[in-house]
């Protein structure tokens, strides 16, 4: 099984191709690889359109290339923070509902499910740069879907919850980290 054969399964929403990564022992090459490119991705794109609110706000013409360097660096570090701890979460409420005990196959599970979230990368800087309009709004919506989608089924295949208890569960874990993210940058 190759990388990407086994991204198409995932994208195509295909819970068994968990187990199969994890018999080929790829599971954690794949799980870092595709948190690594949403961070990537996510810096790259919130980069980009930094230039333009920087450029149409007059304060500076280009950010020095060092600094563009550091900025990729944090997001990728951001990236793999934010997937630390929200497997952290879904493992805790996932298990508290029944589910598999063991944290690491939540933990890769999950990373492996941010291919779904790439899409998001871009709109999602867009959005955190202040444009706005009703297509952008619509591409959030979709792109977000999309990857909760996916991110519930690798989660459904690491629980070996029912459909209905995993949706609970991401549910439950998804106003927990709203909450939280809003104590802490409100």
């Amino acid at each position: 099984m190759n990388y990407p054969s086994a991204m198409q399964s995932v994208l195509r929403l295909d819970e068994s191709i968990y187990p199969a990564i994890m018999a080929s022992k790829k599971t954690v090459r794949y799980c870092m690889a595709n948190v690594l490119v949403f961070g990537l991705l996510h810096a790259f794109f919130s980069l980009l359109f930094s230039n333009a609110l920087l450029a149409e706000s007059q304060l500076s013409s280009q950010l020095p290339l060092a600094t563009k360097g550091v900025f990729l660096l944090i997001g990728v570090a951001v990236a793999f923070f934010m997937h630390a701890g929200a497997s952290l979460f879904l493992w805790v409420f996932t298990r508290g509902i029944g589910g598999d005990t063991a944290f690491f196959p939540v933990y890769f599970n999950f990373g492996i499910s941010f291919v779904g979230l790439w899409p998001l990368a871009p709109v999602l800087a867009a959005a955190q740069a202040g444009l706005q309009g009703p297509a952008l709004q619509v591409l959030l919506g979709l792109a977000s879907a999309y990857g909760l989608a996916v991110i519930l089924f690798a989660a459904k295949n690491a629980s070996g919850l029912s459909l209905t208890k995993i949706i609970l569960a991401l549910i439950v874990t998804i106003i927990f980290i709203a909450c939280f993210l809003y104590l802490w940058i409100g």
